[in-house]
């Protein structure tokens, strides 16, 4: 059965960039007969690409309890989690709830480092009978991390905090590079159901000779996440604990990307980590935010 009717569950960032690569600005849709839907908390309001009339992606609201998830899951042929990815039990809520609507598909949100959670990976996997799924692994979002500030550069004061040498390679990709991974796999679905992937958009490293550069431990990185996570400062503590990892080399994060990519099965083309960098601090200088591909 085609895919044809699409629910994204989230209204950030990652949601845009998965609506502007499906539906983009310039006409040529690779999914012409695609419903698409956002699905967010009763509070929220739809945040849609700037070149999309309102009616073009429908809007329903949730209060995510497993009742009102199936409710509006019901009649999707493809249900795609932008929530956050920490969040396991909701993570599993909404897998649940849309396993009870009939969904026939479901991608949870891994886009990021290679993380195979375990507790969401079980229940997909014993579901795989009722339901399809593809998890997708992009490495760290670069352009979001350079612009929070998160990655560790200042781009304004071109200083740096590195928690290793700067020279350990790590997976990345742009926000907009993810969206246009869930439209291809949306159009390979059925090379890639039931598997986790890897689809980076560049393996590359901090290293930057213009920068004013600090060096710590990794170690040190790991313990002050731990830290902060300790005393429900967990926002920040994930960030740490999320850059210790491109800097950790005796995890072998990279690995899966390199030996494992499917950027060739999905049609995509490597980025360019000057481009990216180049885009980011055009959004951080216009924007003060990530772009999802959908503005100048």
């Amino acid at each position: 059965m085609a895919i044809e009717k699409v629910m994204i569950i989230g209204n950030w960032e990652l949601c845009l960039s998965i609506i502007n690569a499906l539906i983009p600005p310039d006409g040529s849709r690779s999914h012409p007969n695609l419903q698409m839907s956002v699905l967010t908390n009763p509070s929220q309001w739809l945040r849609l690409p700037p070149h999309l009339p309102a009616n073009a992606v429908k809007h329903r609201k949730s209060d995510f309890s497993p009742a009102s998830l199936k409710s509006a899951i019901t009649g999707q042929d493809l249900v795609i989690s932008t929530t956050a990815g920490g969040d396991s039990d909701q993570q599993i809520r909404i897998i649940d709830a849309a396993i009870a609507a009939g969904a026939r598909r479901f991608m949870p949100h891994e886009f990021g480092h290679d993380t195979l959670q375990k507790g969401i990976s079980k229940r997909i996997l014993k579901s795989a009978g009722r339901a399809k799924w593809v998890g997708v692994a992009t490495g760290y979002t670069l352009d979001t991390g350079l612009i929070s500030g998160n990655l560790g550069l200042d781009m304004e004061w071109h200083s740096a905090t590195i928690h290793g040498i700067g020279t350990e390679t790590f997976a990345a990709s742009s926000l907009q590079r993810v969206g246009q991974v869930v439209a291809r796999v949306i159009a390979h679905w059925e090379q890639v159901k039931n598997q986790y992937i890897y689809a980076a958009g560049v393996l590359t490293s901090t290293t930057q000779r213009e920068f004013t550069v600090g060096n710590y431990d990794v170690e040190d990185c790991i313990k002050e996440g731990e830290t902060r996570i300790q005393r429900s400062y967990l926002d920040s503590g994930m960030f740490l604990l999320e850059r210790s990892i491109l800097y950790d080399e005796q995890l072998g994060a990279t690995e899966p990307f390199e030996l494992r990519s499917s950027n060739e099965l999905l049609e995509l083309m490597p980025e360019s980590v000057e481009t990216i960098v180049a885009n980011a601090y055009h959004d951080l200088k216009h924007h003060a935010k990530p772009g999802c591909g959908c503005s100048s």
